[in-house]
């Protein structure tokens, strides 16, 4: 009689249990300590009590997916940087032994060879006039602006070096932001390398030679003029759409973006070096370019940089 009593006594205590952990979530060993008593079936509940070692199982910490993903991330990012740099080499490499056969250009060549420099040219945003197979002004002003961009030397020759930086595609860098010319285009000046390019979307679309101030004095009507070309964010507010004859010289088709006589106008002489009384020269069939599809125009932003 004692014995059936004690196995009914130990279902009630298990059926109690399996209610606590089911319901409430309640650690096995405390629902049992609330119904212990002294006669010991308590301990052999426990002991059946599935899945309880005395203490409840380590929970994943809450971060731990997120540590996970950042690190997924990081190493996709690593994977891609390593990719691109191999495509690089190899874009390198590709580019030189295609530039070792290309033929040394300069002013007054023709043919074929000029036609895909020119192409060329084109293709990677360096703005000429037209692929004519003739190495005219317009040839050698953009082949100056691929040199200036790259840091090479200011010969206006289409070398084996311009050749290999047309094949890579290298462009020059760009200072303004996506944001900044999402909505209209931005003509950026780089005074160092004696560059404009006008940006779209962070992006540099068109390049141009050029020749700011000379960063030297000059003499007008008595007085001594530092000749430089200022620095900051500029917008056009006024042209005029003829040749200009100014004080200090002709101005093709001026835009002024500062008050003084500070413009950016056509000129048949822009050489490789600042040479100008503060303005910037452009050539006259790029200036042409410029009031037409090139979009400059009143209240476009002018950039410039040293």
């Amino acid at each position: 009689m004692k014995r059936q009593c004690q196995r009914i006594f130990a279902g009630l205590v298990a059926t109690v249990v399996a209610i606590a952990v089911g319901v409430t979530g309640v650690n096995p060993a405390v629902a049992v300590a609330a119904t212990s008593s002294t006669d010991g079936v308590n301990s052999a509940v426990v002991a059946n009590s599935p899945g309880d070692s005395g203490a409840e199982a380590k929970k994943p910490g809450k971060n731990s997916s997120k540590k996970k993903t950042a690190k997924q991330k990081k190493a996709a990012k690593k994977k891609k940087a390593a990719k691109a740099k191999k495509a690089l080499r190899a874009a390198k490499k590709k580019a030189r032994a295609k530039s070792r056969k290309a033929p040394v250009l300069s002013s007054g060549s023709r043919g074929e060879q000029v036609t895909r420099l020119q192409k060329l040219l084109r293709k990677n945003g360096y703005w000429i006039s037209s692929a004519d197979g003739k190495y005219g002004h317009s040839t050698q002003q953009a082949v100056m602006a691929v040199q200036k961009s790259t840091g090479r030397a200011r010969t206006g020759r289409a070398t084996q070096g311009v050749w290999y930086e047309l094949f890579l595609g290298t462009k020059p860098p760009t200072s303004i932001t996506k944001a900044q010319s999402k909505k209209r285009a931005v003509f950026e000046i780089d005074l160092s390398r004696q560059i404009m390019s006008i940006v779209r979307n962070g992006k540099v679309r068109t390049t141009f030679n050029i020749s700011s101030g000379s960063n030297s004095y000059y003499t007008h009507k008595g007085r001594r003029i530092y000749a430089h070309t200022p620095t900051g964010s500029f917008k056009v507010y006024m042209k005029r759409d003829y040749l200009h004859k100014a004080e200090l010289g002709p101005m093709y088709r001026p835009q002024y973006y500062l008050s003084g006589g500070w413009a950016i106008h056509g000129s048949p002489n822009i050489p490789n070096y600042p040479a100008s009384h503060g303005c910037i020269r452009i050539a006259n069939p790029a200036m042409d370019y410029l009031w037409g599809k090139g979009g400059m125009g009143i209240g476009s932003e002018i950039v410039i940089r040293k």
